[in-house]
């Protein structure tokens, strides 16, 4: 893998010491110095090992551009999310999101709350590789107080909405960047809270950062004592619900019974990826919405959700907005709101989920090179093409069967490719699994 490839869709990811370096972090902060019109950067990170020395490295490389910083702390991606949308301030956050211990990387955001689009992304990425270093006068750090900034963060929460009645809230914080306000939030919204692994922890050491490919089981079995739970990635932008049996909601089904709270009383259309089920298609038609599908990734989410003034928007990895409660990505914000949807039913989570409509659905991941990836999608929309008329080329190659429909791209977060299936019946799942795997791992096999 080249240093180039680290650059990706919408942030900056790579193997820690050996695709990404303090060397290369130095050059990333004085290119994203160059490229900011702004002279001031609002700056977090996530709690993993590297995400200290490397925001040193970035920090020398920005403030030698010139330029002036204003440190938030180990916080939630959120968390200083907020700081900076309050003040219009560009922000970048030193994190690998929900990839393994050893990886680490860096998220570019608007003063709008918007992650970088994919062009600015590789803009910075070529004034990182020009060979320019520029260095002025005049930069300077400022480390704010991190305990004023949560407090900001959560007084704006509690201003937005509290519980009708005290539920009791399971939480997994998977030693992440969550914990470190996780347990106060909820607590003074008026919830009774059961926390696990809220210690902030940079190996991961009782489960994976990625909460959706993690078995959950301390959870899942804490949940049934509770109302809810809920599990946090390694920076807070991704989370998981259980319900009160310990089972998984999905995120469709999460939407839908957001939604069926949201729609009551706000206008707009709902925002979702191609990969999002049919559940989405459901919600929308009961109160007569429309669903705007988008590419796989939280930036082209928030950046669909302003263009369509949208009133929600879900992404199949876990992302939620509600522009109303707070205007960008931040599933911490999220399941604290979802809690205060549930308090206001009374009825279990889990009977509530019963009654939302679910078709038979699997999700693949095939390891692939991240050179190697982007070859074998094109290769399989050449020939999906040909062979298929309903065919959605925005993200990978999606195709609408008369049964269901298949989903084929990569990601552009990990060496991975994913199939996404969802279907009438269980059989025609089977059936269109059996085809499409294989397919899959024949072009992943193929010569370059």
């Amino acid at each position: 893998m080249s240093v180039k490839s680290i650059f990706r869709a919408y942030d900056v990811r790579g193997l820690y010491g050996k695709e990404l370096t303090e060397e290369i972090m130095e050059k990333i902060g004085n290119a994203f110095a160059r490229f900011l019109k702004q002279d001031t950067v609002v700056l977090g990170m996530d709690g993993r090992n590297s995400s200290n020395p490397l925001k040193d490295a970035f920090s020398r490389g920005f403030l030698a551009a010139g330029k002036n910083i204003l440190f938030v702390g180990l916080v939630p991606l959120g968390v200083g999310m907020l700081y900076a949308w309050k003040r219009n301030l560009p922000y970048a956050y030193i994190t690998a999101s929900h990839l393994p211990k050893e990886y680490n990387g860096v998220k570019f955001f608007y003063g709008n709350g918007i992650g970088f689009l994919e062009g600015d992304n590789y803009k910075i990425r070529d004034l990182v590789f020009d060979g320019v270093f520029v260095e002025k006068e005049g930069g300077s750090l400022k480390e704010l107080n991190r305990e004023e900034i949560l407090k900001e963060y959560k007084e704006f929460l509690l201003s937005k909405t509290k519980p009708e009645r005290r539920i009791k809230i399971a939480i997994d914080c998977g030693n992440g960047a969550a914990g470190v306000i996780a347990e106060e939030l909820f607590k003074s919204g008026g919830f009774e809270t059961q926390m696990i692994f809220d210690k902030v922890d940079g190996n991961f050491p009782n489960r994976s950062p990625e909460p959706q490919e993690d078995p959950l089981t301390v959870l899942k079995n804490l949940s049934k004592k509770c109302d809810m739970g809920i599990a946090y990635d390694g920076d807070g932008d991704r989370m998981v619900i259980i319900d009160d049996n310990g089972e998984t909601v999905t995120p469709e089904q999460v939407a839908y019974f957001l939604l069926e709270e949201l729609l009551k009383k706000e206008h707009g259309p709902i925002i979702a990826n191609v990969e999002t089920t049919r559940t989405l298609d459901y919600v929308a038609e009961k109160f007569k919405r429309h669903v705007y599908r988008v590419a796989v990734g939280h930036t082209f989410l928030m950046e669909a959700v302003e263009r369509y003034r949208a009133c929600f928007g879900v992404e199949s990895s876990g992302h939620f907005v509600v522009p109303s409660l707070i205007p960008f990505d931040d599933s911490l914000a999220i399941s604290y709101f979802a809690a205060c949807v549930l308090s206001k039913r009374n009825q279990k989570l889990s009977d509530i989920v019963k009654k939302i409509p679910k078709l038979p659905f699997i999700r693949i991941n095939f390891d692939c090179d991240d050179e190697k990836k982007f070859i074998v999608i094109e290769r399989l929309k050449e020939k999906f093409t040909i062979e298929h008329k309903r065919i959605n080329a925005i993200d990978g190659v999606r195709i609408d069967l008369e049964n269901g429909w298949v989903l084929i791209r990569a990601s552009n977060t990990s060496p991975k490719i994913r199939l996404t299936i969802e279907a009438d019946t269980e059989e025609d799942l089977g059936k269109l699994r059996n085809e499409y795997e294989t397919i899959v791992k024949e072009e992943i096999r193929r010569e370059i």
